[in-house]
């Protein structure tokens, strides 16, 4: 603090003293304004930093990472976020889910993606789900439905109750 001084107060008393006292806070202030420039970005970011893009990125860390580590798996959750085609997107969902087991409709026009699961996958939904609205554009307007169901799921109804519901319902609704 005193070399921003005058040369004129290096030798008072007072002034050397509340040198003594704001060095450290100053000290530390720095340190900080160094740690929010580089936590900015990726490759430099510190604990605190990472704890930051994991929290927005949603990604659960184990205890036993580095921060090299967290750093790389920060990397790769950005780099997934890479334009992904109609073309890719299915050969992503036919590998994850299996050929056949969803119906996927893209409307250009009107910016609409619309993805309906068998019921037999209905346990993968809410990962699907979540993967899906990661990587599709955001100025479409995606609906993820479950597709069918089955005659488990309606037996547990009287043929009365179901009379209720058209065949279409019957078949593409998930019933309460």
């Amino acid at each position: 603090m005193l070399g921003y001084l005058p040369p004129v107060f290096h030798e008072v008393k007072e002034m050397i003293e509340i040198a003594k006292i704001e060095n450290p806070v100053l000290q530390s202030l720095w340190v900080e304004i160094e740690d929010a420039i580089n936590n900015q970005f990726i490759l430099t970011a510190n604990e605190s930093g990472a704890d930051r893009y994991e929290k927005m990125l949603k990604i659960s860390v184990p205890n036993t990472d580095t921060l090299e580590t967290r750093r790389f798996r920060i990397l790769t959750r950005f780099n997934e976020q890479a334009p992904y085609t109609y073309r890719v997107l299915k050969q992503l969902l036919d590998s994850l889910l299996g050929e056949g087991q969803y119906v996927m409709k893209r409307d250009i026009v009107n910016k609409t993606l619309s993805v309906k699961l068998e019921l037999t996958v209905k346990g993968m939904f809410d990962a699907v789900v979540a993967m899906l609205e990661r990587i599709t554009p955001q100025n479409m307007v995606l609906t993820v439905e479950l597709r069918y169901n089955q005659h488990n799921t309606l037996s547990r109804y009287t043929h009365a109750q179901l009379t209720r519901y058209t065949h279409d319902q019957l078949r593409n609704e998930v019933l309460n």
